[in-house]
């Protein structure tokens, strides 16, 4: 659940003094190996004074389970089943009053490239393009490459690159030499993997204002994710060919963690 304790964090921000501070998403996500469940709802809600009484979360009028708390925070989290392209209202009940807030859950949408077959070679442009989703107000791209090659020198060595950004636009492209590093002389196997979030909310960007109404303050937002995408790097599978050396020690090092590892 790594992914989601990083987008939590993203959404947190420095409590203002003496006011309830809250932080909620709703989530859906297709196939996702190292996001488990496909379906989440989360609420995060402080005080700086604590909570007398036990505050009292509702998403669509389902009233969501304490996961954890202390005396100052709770924290409440729901694995059951929700819908895309449609409305999620929040309601908080907590002892300074009632705080409320809407998002759009959007969708469907699909990656239209780069498809499944695509090679990243060194004189390629990496272009990421994608169906607009009904109700996202922004798009959070999520793209991992990594591969094993041999250097000028001789060296053989292992490469990652992740990076994340918001897109207001539905594509992207990328030269490949912010993938492939001047002193690299021979991919022999590698693979990349693209996430788009599509997203209602305030974006995360320096000045966001929240989306809570009533007593507090904070953010409320959606995000759903329609599947992985696959792409090679260098060569795919069936013409990946080292001449006289071994391999062994170095396949190892080459894999996608299903633990939802974030680098």
């Amino acid at each position: 659940m790594k992914k989601i304790f990083i987008i939590f964090l993203l959404f947190l921000s420095c409590p203002k003094k003496d006011k309830v501070y809250i932080s909620a998403f709703v989530l859906r996500s297709i196939g996702t190996p190292w996001l488990y469940p496909d379906y989440y709802k989360e609420v995060y809600i402080y005080s700086k004074n604590g909570f007398p009484k036990v505050p009292i979360v509702e998403i669509n009028d389902t009233t969501l389970p304490i996961y954890d708390c202390h005396y100052n925070w709770y924290r409440f989290i729901e694995f059951r089943r929700l819908n895309i392209d449609c409305q999620y209202k929040l309601k908080v009940t907590h002892p300074n009053g009632k705080s409320f807030g809407e998002v759009y859950l959007p969708g469907p949408y699909e990656i239209l490239t780069p498809e499944s077959t695509y090679i990243l070679n060194r004189d390629s442009t990496l272009k990421i393009f994608w169906q607009k989703a009904k109700g996202a107000k922004w798009y959070w791209l999520d793209l991992t490459i990594e591969y094993d090659y041999e250097d000028t020198l001789g060296e053989w060595d292992y490469y990652e690159f992740w990076m994340d950004t918001i897109l207001f636009d539905t594509f992207c492209l990328y030269e490949a030499n912010r993938f492939i590093p001047s002193q690299i002389d021979t991919i022999f196997e590698g693979e990349g993997v693209i996430n788009i979030w599509a997203m209602d909310g305030p974006p995360i960007l320096p000045g966001s204002s929240g989306n809570i109404k009533g007593e507090g303050y904070g953010f409320f937002h959606s995000a759903y994710q329609p599947g992985e995408r696959y792409f090679f790097v260098g060569a795919p599978p069936e013409e990946r060919k080292i001449k006289g050396k071994s391999r062994e020690k170095y396949y190892h090092l080459f894999h996608f963690s299903q633990n939802g590892i974030y680098r």
